[in-house]
C-alpha cells in the first residue's frame, strides 16, 4: 500500500518562473527534422512557452523554436490539448529574450 500527502500552495503558481503573454507568429520544427511548421507563442517565461500549434503533437516530442533575431532554441512538449501545447526549453531564455519576444508582436 502507498500513502501520500498533496500539499496546496495557495496564491502560488506551480510555474518557476512568471509568463508573459505574446502572440509571436513564429515557426517551429521537429528535432532532426528539416521541414518547419507555423505556430504562435500565446505565452512565455525564461522555463518554456503555451503555443498555438496547426499539427498535433505528443508530449516529449523534441522541437527546435525560432526566436527573434534568428535564434533557435531546443524544447520539449511536455502537455498537448489538441491545437495547444506547452513546452520547455532545455537551457531557460535569459530575461532580455523573454521580453524581445513579449514586445515583438508579428503576424
Amino acid at each position: 500500500m502507498f500513502s501520500s500527502e498533496v500539499v496546496l500552495r495557495h496564491g502560488k503558481s506551480r510555474r518557476a518562473a512568471p509568463r508573459g503573454a505574446t502572440a509571436y507568429e513564429t515557426l517551429f520544427g521537429k528535432a532532426a527534422e528539416a521541414t518547419r511548421s507555423p505556430c504562435r507563442i500565446t505565452d512565455i517565461s525564461a522555463g518554456g512557452a503555451r503555443l498555438r500549434l496547426y499539427v498535433d503533437l505528443a508530449p516529449e516530442t523534441g522541437i527546435q523554436l525560432s526566436l527573434p533575431g534568428g535564434r533557435q532554441v531546443d524544447a520539449r512538449i511536455v502537455w498537448a490539448n489538441g491545437s495547444e501545447a506547452g513546452c520547455r526549453f532545455d537551457t531557460p531564455l535569459d530575461e532580455g529574450a523573454v521580453k524581445a519576444i513579449m514586445g515583438s508582436v508579428s503576424g
